[in-house]
């Protein structure tokens, strides 16, 4: 089957000229390049790679190779190369992602592009680059090779058609064109709203912060079951928001706990499966007490404050409430493949298709409500165990705790392994860890409760 037309209908409306030639599927690019008698430094070819921070594509000549650990370390990245079937087209621009093209495809006319399979694309040397956009032009990372070899990761059998990728990479600027557009997106609810002024004002006190959480009284009864709970060992009388406020939970524990909870009722969501409120409420209020717990075990210069730590746990995915809100043929879309692909990770399987993360999502949301910074970096960076920069210790809390959660086949994470590094920069064992776990899996019973209260 060829793609071509799609391609054909790219190239038309940027008007370049353009000719395909085909060539054997049983040879490699480089192959087909010497048969045709095409010099094989002409053909352009296109990997992606991605890390914890996005995605990259690196474009050069079937003759070379890319030195990939020299990349990451001119970079400080720590780029893989991305696990996905099929041959990308070296135009940076289809992609809508980040690129470097070697310098060494400069100056040649024409240039020819590896297309599929069994295709070859020739445009002129000068429109390549205009095609290439702002994509950055690089030399010392890529080194010539003696032939390309039968494995070459680019010449596959099961070849992902441009359209798909070109449809992937429309519906990333889709969703994220919607998110950023603030009429878009739910409001912030009101308590939320007063409850974020509160935290302005230095004069607030507990009778102020009573008073906005009473206006909601499932808010309020949620508040008083937690603060009731074996969790905090507290043995006497709670009989009203002030008394969890002021003998049991505290000022800014109550705040940040009244701002996650009413954020949360913002979405309305499928309750069933994998993504539903169901499962991401359950994990998230699981989340939310071990990573406080967790917070509070650290030495006091790592210790974060208890209530930001609280609503990192409980809101770091809350891209996926936003997916599932805004966006309900790609949230249905996603749920498929991840009934289908149960061992891949969910980031890549958002990435292939949808084109964006869940934690892109929370980002742009956090963002858009003007939300602490402590926060949307947990929201960024809570799959990265090597993010040491501002805040650090809420994604680095969250990675911990959903590393934990995962042997109980709770969130996004697909193994239990913790990181030794990340626990020794934090002053934190494996054996603490663990006995944490199991304290908060002692306490299940009002976890499951409160979940419940918030997917309902």
């Amino acid at each position: 089957m060829s793609y071509s037309p799609v391609l054909k209908r790219f190239l038309d409306d940027k008007g370049i000229k353009y000719e395909f030639f085909k060539h054997s599927d049983q040879r490699t690019a480089y192959e087909a390049a010497l048969e045709m008698g095409i010099p094989a430094n002409r053909v352009a070819r296109a990997t992606l790679l991605r890390d914890y921070d996005g995605m990259l594509m690196v474009i050069y000549p079937v003759s070379r190779k890319l030195k990939l650990d020299e990349l990451n370390a001119r970079l400080n990245r720590k780029y893989t190369i991305l696990n996905a079937k099929g041959i990308y087209v070296p135009l940076a621009n289809v992609y809508h992602v980040d690129a470097i093209v070697d310098e060494s495809l400069l100056g040649h006319e024409p240039v020819y592009m590896v297309f599929d399979e069994e295709t070859l694309c020739r445009v002129p040397g000068s429109d390549f680059q205009i095609l290439q956009g702002t994509a950055v032009w690089y030399e010392s990372v890529f080194q010539s090779k003696e032939a390309a070899t039968p494995t070459d990761s680019l010449i596959m059998k099961h070849v992902q058609p441009i359209v798909d990728v070109m449809e992937v990479a429309n519906r990333r600027e889709y969703i994220k064109d919607k998110v950023l557009n603030l009429t878009e997106i739910p409001a912030m609810p009101k308590i939320a709203q007063e409850v974020l002024q509160l935290g302005g004002n230095p004069y607030a006190n507990a009778t102020d912060l009573s008073a906005i959480i009473e206006q909601d009284p499932g808010l309020s009864a949620q508040l008083l079951r937690y603060a009731r709970s074996p969790f905090y060992g507290y043995r006497g009388e709670i009989d009203s928001v002030s008394d969890a406020i002021s003998r049991v939970l505290g000022f800014d524990m109550v705040m940040d706990m009244a701002l996650g909870i009413s954020m949360g009722k913002a979405f309305k969501n499928p309750a069933e499966g994998p993504l539903g409120l169901n499962a991401f409420w359950r994990h998230a209020t699981y989340s939310a007490a071990l990573v406080q717990k967790l917070g509070n075990s650290l030495p006091g210069f790592h210790r974060p404050r208890p209530g930001m730590a609280y609503l990192a746990g409980l809101l770091h995915n809350v891209g996926i409430l936003l997916l599932g809100h805004l966006f309900k043929k790609e949230f249905n879309m996603l749920t498929k493949a991840m009934k289908e692909n149960p061992e891949t990770e969910l980031i890549e399987l958002e990435q292939q298709v949808l084109g964006v993360t869940h934690a892109e999502l929370g980002v742009w949301l956090m963002e858009a409500w003007n939300l602490p910074s402590e926060l949307i970096i947990a929201v960024k960076e809570h799959h990265n165990p090597d993010y040491h920069d501002t805040h650090s210790v809420y994604p680095n809390l969250v990675l911990i705790g959903n590393r934990l959660l995962s042997a109980m086949e709770m969130g996004d994470e697909v193994t239990d392994t913790l990181p030794e590094q990340l626990l020794n920069d934090l002053g934190l064992t494996a054996e603490g860890v663990e006995e944490i776990f199991d304290m908060i899996i002692k306490n299940k019973e009002g976890l499951d409760y409160m979940a419940m209260q918030m997917a309902a």
